[in-house]
């Protein structure tokens, strides 16, 4: 008898979920499954690419999963199981100084393990420890290679809620650029203002937890090939230092390039509405004996809303090898910046 009831409710238990509606079966996020069943998710693994594998060096890997967990990780030949620190809620970091017996190239393995209680996900580094050999790119921009020449970033007096963080990168026109802060956001999509010149653009938020110096690493992708670079300077300006605070960058042409004997267009970029005072000089000599050293152009210009001017001033003497020093120099209140270009005509 009692089997006959329990076998009635265990049928009827199973007909009532069957016909239940199915809106009452919430959707779980793939995030709470994987936490349910014990395993740690890894969203992402990365390094601070280098210029040079050699004693002294540090690396520093990062690594985004679940919260709370344990992470290390192993250089194939070199270290196994370095733990990792975990500095914010599922953002794990670890470094590594390379030592004089090491034997490292960019291509060797590392890999990350993830554990909580005893599930354990694990994960093969997939870029290069190496940054991209960038020297001689410039010649090479058609080739169909990736190269970067330079990143930068415009120093802010403090990181806090609303400060932008203004990222530019210079390499290979017609490519797809992105950038990374470690622990903050990844992959961030940057815009190419003129062939070759980048940009790309962060405002904190409240929520962001920045350390004291993350890193901030930079990728171009050309045609299937992808350079990446590291940030080699700090995001928050030297105390003291006025000129950081103001930023003024000549986006093109770039320095020591060759001219046209037409109208020569300069781009830059400052802090929104700064006014930027320009004196153009010519300096040349003709058969080596009479030189020639004269201003052709001294006006001020004004940055729009979004920190970009231009200006175009016209050579008066088309005479191959003269040199164009162009001396730029922006305020804003109490702020100062200064620049220099120097253009050779063809």
């Amino acid at each position: 008898m009692l089997t006959r009831l329990f076998s009635a409710a265990t049928v009827l238990a199973i007909v009532t979920l069957a016909s239940a509606p199915e809106a009452q079966a919430a959707p779980i996020s793939p995030q709470i499954i994987a936490q349910s069943a014990g395993t740690p998710q890894i969203d992402d693994f990365s390094v601070g690419p280098v210029d040079r594998l050699i004693p002294g060096t540090e690396l520093v890997f990062t690594l985004a999963g679940t919260p709370g967990a344990k992470a290390s990780l192993t250089i194939t030949g070199v270290a196994t199981n370095l733990p990792m620190s975990e500095v914010e809620p599922g953002i794990y970091e670890g470094r590594y100084t390379i030592r004089n017996k090491d034997k490292l190239t960019e291509s060797t393995a590392v890999r990350a393990n993830l554990q909580q209680g005893k599930r354990v996900n694990s994960v093969r580094l997939a870029q290069p420890l190496i940054a991209s050999d960038n020297e001689g790119t410039t010649g090479n921009r058609n080739s169909g290679s990736a190269g970067i020449e330079r990143f930068t970033v415009e120093p802010v007096a403090r990181i806090e809620p609303g400060s932008e963080l203004v990222f530019s990168l210079d390499g290979t026109p017609g490519g797809r650029a992105t950038f990374s802060i470690a622990g903050v956001a990844r992959d961030i999509p940057m815009s190419e203002l003129d062939p070759g010149i980048y940009e790309g653009r962060y405002t904190v938020r409240n929520q962001d937890n920045f350390r004291s110096s993350p890193s901030v690493t930079a990728s171009l992708q050309v045609d299937g090939r992808t350079s990446r670079t590291r940030l080699a300077q700090p995001l928050i300006s030297s105390s003291g230092s006025s000129q950081a605070t103001l930023p003024l960058v000549v986006l093109s042409p770039t320095n020591n390039s060759q001219v046209s004997s037409g109208p020569v267009e300069v781009k830059g970029r400052s802090a929104p509405n700064t006014t930027v005072n320009v004196q153009v000089r010519a300096v040349a000599s003709l058969a080596g004996l009479l030189g020639i050293n004269q201003d052709i152009y001294n006006q001020s210009v004004q940055a729009d809303s979004q920190g970009n001017f231009n200006f175009t001033f016209r050579p008066q003497l088309a005479t191959p090898g003269t040199r164009y020093e162009v001396s730029l120099s922006a305020s804003k209140g109490e702020l100062t910046k200064d620049q220099k270009l120097v253009l050779i005509q063809k």
